[in-house]
């Protein structure tokens, strides 16, 4: 009996064991291979050693169940791929990385040159000759091809090329000139590409469409003036239609999200370069326009020199003066002289085109106290300032509030027997500075009070007694510094008065 049940246990232990040799065979081999293809198999390297000490002592059920255990982790580790590729991916993602940041500054270099070009910006601002457009075309092309010559394009490869700096610059001149520069700058691409790469292909045609493309684009959206907002859809398009060029070859080789995130980062990528390239436009034009105003303003200055000091107000000032001094008021004289003095320097002295709004106010009081000096009790002057601190020094267009009083005291108050008022009220309400200047003189009719308002700048020279240097030079100056946000309003009345207010935001 015991004999039977003892061969019974060999014949099954000698099954089993053979199984589990067999079993133990293929795993490691499978083990092995996966080694070699740099899989990262240190999960169950404590296993397999387990596992040998396991079979050398004869346990095959353990081995079994261990085996089974280690096979699972093998496919596990299968799935994830080895570490080999992992490194070589991540290595990918450096390169484009790197790529990507080389093509985006030379994009910045490339284009600020562009933007200094007169051609450029006149096409941008809608100023420019229907002949300018061959120089607009040779200038994008030129562009373009650079980005080709010096090896940022991967021609005829659909890789993981982020941005394309000829398709970038062919965009942007359709964008800039509209159809027909965008089509000849594409057309001269695609002879470009053709020369580099023969044949009839793909990468011949995305320059066309997009050259077309994005001309259409401006001719259909961008006629008048165009927002940031416009020129991003703008450059969006041009990504779209450059990426579906690109990955549609080889959709069927790509999963759906791989395919949908390659086009939809290609297309995100150039349609922010395109936003950059304007928004830098006009930050140069802003510039631009900024020192354009710095020199009207040193050219209103002379200006206002010539008309407002001349020589029939210094010999009223003067003789103001040597009044005083025949009435032995030594120390009154002695001031009015320090005030012409102030008045004088002030004016003669090239300063910045801003000036903060207390020592506008300074020069506004040495103004009155030779006029009121002059005038004697036919002017009377009340100043009510209510400002704060901050907003004496907020930084304002130098020569907005003394040309109102000179007008109301040259124009108004002078112009009756008895004289008049002169009040100046300077308060804040919310987040604006209100500046009123109010007079009880002889008013405007209101023909001349829009007149006064409109008066261009050719005007100036011949109406000079009648508007200084004009409340619409004024305005301009104002709303080149502060937008719509500022204004000037005026209400006048016949023998009553005239009331000129100003507005503009206060510093923030």
């Amino acid at each position: 009996m015991c004999g039977f049940f003892l061969s019974e246990k060999v014949f099954a232990e000698t099954v089993t064991k053979r199984e589990v040799l067999e079993k133990y065979e293929r795993v490691i081999v499978q083990s092995n291979q996966m080694n070699l293809y740099g899989y990262d198999l240190s999960e169950v390297t404590f296993k397999l050693k387990r596992l040998t000490e396991v079979l050398i002592a004869n346990r095959f059920d353990q081995a079994d169940k261990l085996l089974d255990e280690i096979k699972g982790d093998l496919k596990a580790i299968e799935a994830r791929g080895p570490e080999r590729l992992k490194r070589e991916r991540r290595l990918a993602w450096v390169e484009i990385f790197a790529d990507f940041i080389q093509q985006f500054a030379l994009f910045v270099v490339i284009a600020l040159v562009l933007l200094r070009l007169d051609v450029v910006r006149a096409n941008i601002l809608r100023k420019a000759s229907s002949g300018s457009q061959w120089k607009l075309i040779s200038v994008f092309t030129g562009a373009s091809i650079l980005g080709g010559l010096i090896g940022l394009i991967r021609y005829g490869q659909s890789s993981w090329a982020f941005v394309d700096l000829q398709i970038l610059f062919v965009g942007i001149s359709g964008l800039v000139g509209g159809i027909w520069v965008g089509g000849m700058t594409a057309l001269f691409n695609a002879l470009f590409r053709l020369t580099v790469v023969p044949g009839f292909n793909v990468y011949l045609v995305i320059p066309l469409v997009t050259g077309v493309a994005a001309g259409l684009f401006r001719f259909h959206r961008l006629r008048d003036s165009a927002s940031a907002v416009e020129m991003f859809w703008g450059g969006l398009g041009i990504g779209v239609l450059h990426s579906l060029f690109m990955y549609l070859p080889i959709f069927s080789y790509l999963p759906l999200p791989s395919f949908a995130l390659a086009v939809s980062s290609l297309s995100v990528t150039e349609g922010i370069m395109v936003f950059l390239f304007f928004v830098a436009a006009w930050q140069i034009f802003k510039e631009q326009r900024r020192k354009e105003t710095e020199k009207e303003l040193f050219r209103t200055r002379l200006q206002f020199l010539q008309a407002q000091i001349n020589p029939h107000f210094l010999f009223n000032a003067l003789n103001t003066i040597s009044a005083i001094c025949g009435e032995e008021h030594a120390e009154r004289a002695r001031k009015l002289i320090v005030e012409l003095s102030t008045l004088f320097r002030r004016m003669t002295k090239q300063e910045s085109d801003l000036v903060p709004l207390k020592d506008e106010l300074e020069y506004v009081d040495a103004y009155l106290n030779i006029e009121q000096a002059r005038f004697g009790e036919r002017l009377a002057i009340e100043k009510n300032i209510g400002l704060s601190a901050h907003s004496l020094e907020m930084p304002i267009p130098i020569l907005v509030i003394q040309p109102i009083v000179e007008n109301a005291v040259k124009h108004g108050i002078s112009k009756k027997s008895e004289g008049g008022k002169l009040t100046l009220n300077a308060k804040e309400e919310d987040s604006m500075v209100i500046i009123e200047v109010k007079d009880t003189g002889v008013g405007m009719p209101e023909d001349f009070k829009a007149k006064a308002m409109n008066l261009r700048r050719e005007d100036e020279t011949t109406d000079q007694d009648h508007a200084g240097v004009g409340l619409a030079n004024i305005r301009e100056r104002l709303s080149r510094f502060y937008g719509n946000r500022s204004h000037i309003t005026v209400s006048s009345a016949l023998n009553k008065g005239t009331t000129v207010t100003l507005s503009f935001p206060k510093a923030s």
